[in-house]
Parts: structure tokens; C-alpha cells; sequence
């Protein structure tokens, strides 16, 4: 199955990313605000770039499997950014080229892949922002983190299994191909903004 093959070849470049994305902190309660704004900086950006060309990119009943207008998560990290007074308009651009994979169903399933598991550890960081001292009443800065609710865990089931049942054997190595380009994304603007 290949989303067991995209959790084990695209190991490296998670840790490396978990590395630039204050993990240790955010685990160990200490993330500062600033760091926090970075991190969404970061998660903005990305999604900004990506998230509509990607989701456009899938043929359209994948998409409708996928139910993918409700799996965009930019409107989100436009209100944390709004919340935390972060202007758009003067993020910085990017130093590096960006990569965007090719209008292939699986090379585009990986670089959801990526997005999409970030959503998956939001919640776990939501709980632990929210006990941090540092973001006392402030949970109205934390939407992209907590973007699915409830519904989290369902949406990764439906994503994992869909993915599966999409990319052929032949395909794999695009769609992990892409998967490390886009964690790669991710890591050289961490280090761009870092």
C-alpha cells in the first residue's frame, strides 16, 4: 500500500522538517508567539501557493471523493493570521522554486499527503498551545490546527484509503517523488524564514 511506502520514504524529510517547526517546543509547553506566527507564516504560504492549484489538478470525481473544498484549510490561516495581525501582503517571497507536481492524480496525492498529515498532528499541537502559558485565552489564533474538529481522524481514513485505492503500483514512485519535493517546499522556506 502506498501509504505505508510514503510514511517510510518520506521519513527523512519529515524529521528534517520537524526539526525547523519547533516540535520540541511546542511539545515541552515553552512555543513563543513569535514562533507561533512563524509557523503559520510558514503554513500560510504553503497553502497559499499550493492548496487550490493542487486541489483543481485532481480529476474531478477523485476530487469529489476526496470531498476537497472541505479539506482546504487557507481560509483557516487567513483568520489565525487576521487574529494575530500578520499582514499578507508583506510576507516575504520565496527564495527558492517552488515545486508543484505535475497534473498527475498520484504525484498530487502526494503532495497531499504531506498537507493533509500536517492536519493530522493539528490537534495534538492545538492541545498542547493551549496549555502552554504563552497562548493563555488565545484560542481564537489557533484555527488552522484545529481545522477538521472532530471530524479528524474520519478525514484521514477517507484520505489514506482513497490514496490506496487511486495510485497503481506503477505510480509510486511519483507520488513519493512528490511527497519529498513537498516536504522540501516546506523545509526551505523554514529555513528561509528561520
Amino acid at each position: 500500500m502506498i501509504a505505508n511506502l510514503l510514511r517510510t520514504e518520506t521519513a527523512a524529510c519529515h524529521k528534517e522538517l520537524e526539526s525547523l517547526m519547533y516540535v520540541n517546543e511546542i511539545m515541552n509547553n515553552s512555543l513563543s508567539i513569535e514562533q507561533y506566527k512563524k509557523l503559520l507564516t510558514i503554513n500560510y504560504i504553503i497553502h497559499q501557493k499550493l492548496e487550490n492549484k493542487l486541489a483543481n489538478m485532481l480529476d474531478a470525481d477523485l476530487a469529489s471523493d476526496l470531498d476537497m473544498n472541505s479539506r482546504l484549510k487557507l481560509s483557516a490561516l487567513e483568520k489565525d493570521l487576521t487574529y494575530w495581525n500578520i499582514d499578507s501582503l508583506t510576507l516575504p517571497g520565496l527564495n527558492f522554486d517552488l515545486f508543484i507536481p505535475e497534473k498527475n492524480n498520484a504525484e498530487v496525492l502526494g503532495a497531499l499527503y504531506v498537507l493533509e498529515g500536517a492536519t493530522l498532528g493539528g490537534n495534538m499541537i492545538k492541545r498542547h498551545i493551549l496549555a502552554n502559558p504563552n497562548f493563555k485565552d488565545e484560542e481564537g489564533g489557533l484555527n488552522y490546527y484545529g481545522v477538521y474538529g472532530d471530524e479528524l481522524s474520519a478525514k484521514w481514513k477517507s484520505f489514506v484509503s482513497i490514496l490506496n485505492d487511486t495510485v497503481s503500483e506503477a505510480d509510486y514512485e511519483r507520488c513519493i517523488a512528490s511527497a519529498n519535493h513537498t516536504f522540501n517546499n516546506l523545509i526551505n522556506l523554514s529555513k528561509q524564514l528561520n
